[in-house]
């Protein structure tokens, strides 16, 4: 998989995207950029080369990044939390429950016919 080259698109620029990993990997794990990225399982030449060449990690390292910082792929890029990241899947999942148990009217109409 290509990496993906961005210089400035809306908000968001690839440095920030490294200040932040840096900032968290410091302030969340207690660890210096190197073994963080060590932690992560990746290549820290690899990581470094792609900093320093302006591109970001692929999707699947991004995300990896952010599990491992208890954040969102979306906060690394563009600084902000998903509106709905505060919801926890225990929420979802009684929100699924509830409209089992209390279906609206439409519902209940599709289900008689």
């Amino acid at each position: 998989m290509e990496h993906i080259k961005i210089q400035k698109l809306a908000k968001i620029t690839y440095m920030d995207f490294y200040a932040r990993v840096k900032e968290l990997a410091r302030k969340t794990r207690k660890l210096s950029l190197q073994d963080f990225i060590y932690s992560v399982g990746l290549n820290h030449a690899s990581y470094y080369s792609l900093q320093r060449d302006g591109n970001l990690p692929r999707a699947d390292e991004a995300m990896a990044i952010a599990q491992a910082l208890g954040t969102t792929v979306e906060y690394l890029l563009m600084g902000t939390e998903p509106e709905n990241s505060k919801k926890s899947i225990l929420d979802d999942f009684q929100e699924v429950i509830d409209r089992h148990r209390n279906p609206s009217n439409s519902q209940r109409v599709a289900r008689k016919n």
